[in-house]
């Protein structure tokens, strides 16, 4: 049984081995024996794996198994691989796409308490919850979320920049220092940076796009990874829908798309998307939250607990609003919302430290900053009156005292 799994995982490490590493693998440093990674389709979880396998061990030590793979799930269960592999003395065994596996949380839960000198790390989809059904792994395992590239590390890896990731509370204070900073190395290889961010935009959220010929490709294949989250990974980690409920799904999906960033009117989403109840529908907005497609914005933290009507909803990231032609205006608040989402998960403080709908701005973080986003000549009208507030421009290189450039909150990861 080892041999051919070896063979596949020699095989998967080889294809999957790059050499840029994203945030993740120097931020999390996995030292748990149960590891989950969790997050979006197409967003590197896999890589990182194959990574972090070839960086700290060696080649009998570390096995990889796909559990979306027929041949392996359909002959071994996951407690019969783990067994023979510590019985010929392995050392680290990686489990891919847990969701697509039954029974993964009992196997999970059976592995980690049989095995003591066994580490483990598994990677499953955005949705997936640990702590629910009769084998509650929070008490043994710490979940990671993934995220996708920021526009740090797009920069990085497409034109082989070298930038820090800077905190909130630096890009508000030290923004000018910063981007004068950034602009004099990108300016160093002949670039500029509103047109490279402009290209982050469209295509630069999945690293997934420097194996595209074209951006048509890359767009192609964005629609495909979305049908797959919601027609496959939803149906998977919630097996109570069915075919009827995953359409609706979509259906609102699309309205979404149409519309983002909007105020939801639960009437007539209800109505356009043939779903009976208010629950039902914040049922389903909250599975596309989930997902990582889309972005609800509540107004509180309680509200977010609650999981209550959202004030706007946003497409999940800026590359998803291109399967249409975007709006400027809708464009900018997704990207800033999708960077602050971001950072707060990998800071791993989704409370009151998360964004939220403002009051008199447009976005509120950490009960204290206010933020209003939009082009270049952008005034502070709306939040004059407003203390820590700040105005985040489009379209401009370098700011000025509390008007910040929209492109350096993507240093923030």
């Amino acid at each position: 049984m080892l041999e051919e799994l070896f063979i596949k995982s020699r095989e998967f490490i080889a294809l999957n081995n790059q050499v840029y590493k994203r945030y993740f693998l120097t931020t999390q440093l996995l030292e748990h024996r149960l590891s989950i990674i969790i997050g979006a389709r197409g967003i590197g979880k896999t890589t990182t794996i194959a990574q972090y396998m070839s960086l700290y061990y060696k080649e009998h030590e570390a096995l990889y198994v796909n559990l979306d793979d027929i041949q392996n799930t359909a002959q071994f269960s996951m407690t019969e691989i783990a067994e023979e592999f510590v019985l010929n003395g392995g050392k680290l065994l990686c489990f891919d796409e847990i969701h697509k596996y039954n029974s993964w949380s009992a196997e999970l839960k059976n592995i980690y308490d049989r095995f003591g000198e066994l580490k483990i790390i598994a990677t499953g989809s955005s949705a997936l919850q640990i702590n629910q059904g009769s084998h509650d792994l929070s008490r043994r395992a710490i979940v990671y979320t993934m995220v996708g590239m920021s526009f740090r590390e797009f920069l990085e890896l497409h034109y082989g920049f070298k930038f820090s990731p800077y905190s909130l509370q630096d890009v508000l204070e030290k923004h000018v220092e910063i981007a004068t900073e950034v602009k004099k190395q990108i300016e160093q290889k002949e670039h500029k940076i509103i047109p490279l961010f402009k290209n982050y935009l469209k295509y630069g959220y999945y690293p997934y796009y420097l194996s595209m010929p074209n951006t048509t490709l890359f767009l192609q294949t964005l629609q495909q990874n979305i049908n797959v989250s919601i027609e496959s990974d939803l149906l998977y980690v919630y097996p109570k829908l069915n075919g009827t409920s995953i359409k609706k799904i979509k259906t609102l999906l699309s309205i979404i798309i149409k519309s983002v960033p909007f105020e939801p009117n639960m009437s007539d989403m209800k109505k356009a998307a043939d779903i009976t109840d208010d629950r039902t529908l914040k049922e389903y907005l909250s599975k596309l939250d989930d997902a990582g497609l889309i972005k609800l914005l509540m107004r509180n933290a309680l509200a977010m607990k609650s999981i209550d009507k959202p004030e706007k909803i946003y497409l999940a990231n800026p590359n998803l609003m291109y399967t249409k032609e975007p709006d400027i205006g809708n464009l900018r608040e997704t990207f800033f919302v999708n960077q602050l989402d971001n950072y707060y998960k990998i800071k791993r403080s989704l409370n009151d430290d998360g964004i939220f709908a403002g009051k008199s701005g447009d976005f509120y973080c950490e009960e204290k900053y206010t933020f209003e986003v939009g082009g270049k000549k952008k005034g502070f009208s709306q939040i004059k009156d407003t203390p820590d507030s700040y105005v985040v421009s489009d379209d401009l290189e370098i700011g000025i005292g509390y008007k910040i450039p929209l492109w350096l909150f993507g240093f923030l990861y």
